[in-house]
């Protein structure tokens, strides 16, 4: 059992951004937590300096790696659990590190922020996790959590349990709706998963200790917004770089792997070694488009690799709300530009939305309902501001109203509802 008047909190970590949201025994309210200056979110980014044990996160380790402060600029990070990488370890100012320790500085920090703002040490936490942290490998699946649970343990919290992210975003909307039920979907479509529950909700539901007979099923795929700059990149900002030229004496295709790679936030640090730096320069001399090919490697031996995917990705927020946009390259080259129109964007997005669309399809057999009875889809995630996720999802769910406010911190509210309920006892 849990005393009344302890203290619990909702952690939503994410592939892209991060947020927390407190639950207290003696406060009707969920509060979130300002976790960089005002911000109620965080970019989930950390920056190891290599001439200080400070180390920084969120817009200010961008701001470091953008400034080109000597040091290792991480993100996307999340990504790593439940891989063959979470063994392997990276190696920061010339030291191996698990990525265990990594991934524990940035919860410390979140834990830390969340206790400053409360005022008191806080034990109770429910974590927010995707329904798949690894597609049709259950093994990968359960170890992935262990991990994350390891890793919060290490911070500090004693109690910790799991919830899926569409499930506490659905969470958040009952806490305001009214009293009818309403048979919902969740569309959270984050940086690096898209997750997907149909859920009967009401705000009678709220006092309900258990909720897994209004549940009716969840559904998630390994794809989410770093796989949408990935298509993006691929498409239009690597053939700047020498995707589709000519290499060899016979005049083949250039290599595709380096491009993938740079295009591959989890994958960004590892070609800052030597020996991929040396491999990438003997590909290159043997490239028929020298004048492509060569922005390739400076981007490789300048370590600028996660500066041009801050570029793709402002660009997909760009092409979200205007039909063209030009992406300033002029890091790489001076007077270098990409120009690119929805229509591109959208066109490079194909295969990942016909996933996501049978994803959502999957969900919504496994309930045992109909899409037009569903009378509430719930938006959440960065990634459902794309006007074609949005097409989507009027096409599917023709006589549901669409609530997307509260795109980035819906899931971190929820979570403290749900902690609320079960550590606290409160509705």
């Amino acid at each position: 059992m849990y005393e009344s008047n302890e203290i619990a909190c909702g952690i939503d970590f994410g592939t892209s951004n991060t947020t927390v949201a407190i639950a207290q025994g003696n406060d009707d309210q969920i509060t979130l937590v300002p976790v960089e200056e005002e911000h109620l979110t965080i970019p989930s980014t950390i920056f190891f300096p290599t001439e200080s044990s400070t180390v920084v996160f969120g817009r200010k380790a961008i701001n470091a790696h953008v400034a080109q402060e000597d040091g290792r600029f991480m993100r996307s990070f999340k990504r790593v659990l439940g891989t063959s990488l979470m063994k392997e370890g990276t190696h920061i100012s010339g030291r191996k590190t698990k990525f265990e320790n990594i991934i524990g500085h940035f919860i410390e920090d979140i834990k830390n922020k969340a206790e400053l703002s409360a005022e008191r040490e806080i034990k109770n936490v429910v974590a927010g996790r995707p329904v798949h942290f690894i597609d049709g490998n259950d093994k990968a699946d359960k170890e992935a959590e262990r991990q994350l649970e390891d890793i919060f343990s290490a911070a500090g919290f004693k109690h910790i349990r799991f919830q899926y992210e569409p499930i506490a975003a659905a969470f958040a909307h009952e806490f305001n709706m009214g009293d009818a039920e309403r048979l919902a979907v969740v569309m959270d479509i984050g940086g690096g998963t898209s997750d997907f529950t149909v859920m009967r909700l009401s705000q009678r539901y709220i006092d309900k200790p258990d909720r897994q007979e209004d549940i009716l099923s969840n559904a998630g795929v390994r794809m989410g917004g770093n796989d949408f700059d990935r298509a993006l990149s691929m498409k239009c900002f690597m053939p700047l770089l020498g995707l589709g030229s000519l290499w060899g004496s016979k005049g083949l295709g250039f290599p595709i792997t380096p491009f993938f790679d740079l295009s591959e936030l989890s994958k960004i640090q590892y070609m800052y070694t030597q020996k991929y730096k040396r491999d990438l320069k003997e590909l290159i001399s043997q490239s028929n488009d020298k004048a492509l090919t060569n922005r390739l490697l400076s981007i490789v031996e300048e370590e600028q690799g996660h500066t041009l995917m801050s570029v793709v990705e402002e660009s997909k927020i760009q092409l979200s709300s205007c039909a063209q946009t030009t992406a300033d390259l002029s890091f790489i080259e001076a007077d270098l530009k990409a120009h690119i129109d929805r229509t591109q964007f959208e066109d490079s997005l194909y295969g990942n939305l016909q996933s996501i669309q049978k994803t959502i399809n999957d969900c919504i057999g496994m309930a045992g309902v109909k899409q037009d009875d569903i009378a509430l889809v719930i938006l959440t995630g960065g990634g459902t501001a794309i006007p074609m996720v949005q097409k989507i999802t009027r096409h599917l769910f023709p006589n549901a109203e669409i609530s997307d406010g509260n795109r980035l911190s819906s899931v971190g509210f929820g979570l403290a509802c749900d902690a609320r309920r079960y550590y606290l006892g409160l509705n």
